[in-house]
């Protein structure tokens, strides 16, 4: 099973593979805000600092949203994410 650590918190978590991140942090607490949750706000955009190759690709919408906010290549909206294998993330500064 695939796991998900916020390393800003020191909480990991296991989910099934396939499983929206938004469904995992929110059901397991692992403090992300969520906003839209679609995708335009931002509100839920994290750092990825190990396992960016085991989330699905990034959305248009995503994208979109990622470039107006100037966000570097590790950064990913929590929200648009899909986890495929172990993945690690941390609030930005």
């Amino acid at each position: 099973m695939p796991k998900i650590t916020n390393k800003s918190l020191g909480i990991s978590v296991e989910c099934n593979a396939g499983e929206k991140f938004r469904d995992v942090a929110m059901n397991q607490n692992l403090g992300v805000p969520f906003g839209c949750e679609s995708g335009i706000c931002s509100t839920c955009l994290i750092n990825i600092g190990a396992g960016m190759q085991n989330l699905n690709p990034r959305t248009e919408q995503e994208e979109m949203t990622l470039d107006a906010r100037g966000a570097t290549a590790e950064q990913r909206l929590g929200c648009q994410c899909v986890v495929n294998g172990d993945v690690e993330f941390e609030f930005p500064n």
